[in-house]
């Protein structure tokens, strides 16, 4: 019943504005397609394993909300790289995750990842499982995060080992 009148009040209050609504629509149509996509099949590309790493679960700029966990390896297949999230990948729910590779490593929180050099490899495609993100040539990949774009907000990433 408080969160109702809460909202009645911004409401009536004109307290809102459009970038409220603007976000309300992005985190509720963004946590619906994220559920949806959990039950997709896996994606594995099926490389040549030539790093690995596992997503840090002690990372400081986890919370309950926030975090993930699971696997990632660096592939080569037909002469290209890809990072390939395990099938035992998993993140919170959230509306506009996407995934990042960087030149650095120990990329615990929001401040550590505006700090290094990120590169974009796309939306999250399922927020559980294994799928796969072909790796431009010219990027140097010592960790992956996993980033809300939307919000600015650190979920996981893991430093890249190579073997």
């Amino acid at each position: 019943m408080k969160p109702l009148l809460i909202l009645l009040y911004l409401i009536s209050s004109n307290v809102y504005s459009e970038g409220f609504w603007n976000d309300i629509t992005t985190t509720v149509g963004g946590h619906v397609k994220d559920i949806k996509s959990r039950y997709q099949d896996d994606q594995i590309i099926n490389g040549k394993i030539i790093a690995s790493g596992v997503f840090n679960e002690q990372a400081d700029g986890q919370d309950l909300v926030h975090n993930g966990k699971g696997s990632v390896t660096i592939e080569t297949h037909n002469q290209k790289k890809y990072v390939q999230l395990g099938k035992d990948f998993y993140s919170s729910p959230g509306p506009d995750y996407h995934v990042y590779v960087s030149d650095k490593q120990n990329i615990n929180n929001e401040a550590d990842f505006f700090a290094a050099k990120q590169v974009e490899l796309g939306a999250l495609i399922k927020g559980s499982g294994a799928t796969y993100y072909l790796l431009p040539a010219d990027s140097t990949a010592n960790s992956v995060t996993i980033w809300c774009k939307e919000f600015k907000e650190y979920i996981a990433s893991a430093d890249i080992i190579r073997k």
